[in-house]
């Protein structure tokens, strides 16, 4: 009885990996923004070679400023790469969690509380929605 149980509980708790999609689209910009922080990096390590090799320490100053700004630029891509991923993870998180309150709201016993509530009312709407497009008087003869 007790592993029955268990076994119940371990079903209703995991997810299956057919029931969340993959997020390709947004996993590409992740990689794409973090390959540009990267590309970024090689390319100021370049530009401040070649800077000091033609004009050598008269162009330090002006190196040091482009290297502060490229550098920035790199970290707030590698930044955003990371943000993207995590955007994905949180969405796969509240997919997870939709698909487990699902399972376990068909579980329970008697359904959603307050369900017979909704029905009976849209019931009532689609009634009086029928008397507006047909009366009653008109149905009754």
């Amino acid at each position: 009885m007790g592993e029955d149980k268990r076994t119940t509980d371990r079903s209703v708790s995991r997810v299956r990996e057919s029931d969340i999609e993959p997020y390709t689209a947004l996993r590409w910009v992740g990689t794409l923004f973090k390959a540009a922080a990267v590309f970024l990096a090689v390319a100021l390590i370049g530009e401040f070679i070649a800077g000091m090799r033609m004009a050598g320490t008269s162009a330090l100053p002006t190196l040091l400023g482009e290297l502060a700004n490229t550098a920035v630029l790199a970290v707030v891509l590698w930044g955003g790469g990371d943000l993207v991923k995590l955007l994905i993870r949180l969405g796969n998180d509240v997919r997870a969690e939709r698909i487990l309150l699902a399972r376990l709201v068909h579980r329970t016993p008697g359904g959603m509380p307050g369900l017979a509530e909704q029905e009976e009312d849209e019931a009532v709407v689609e009634e009086l929605a029928r008397d507006r497009v047909e009366p009653r008087s008109a149905r009754s003869a």
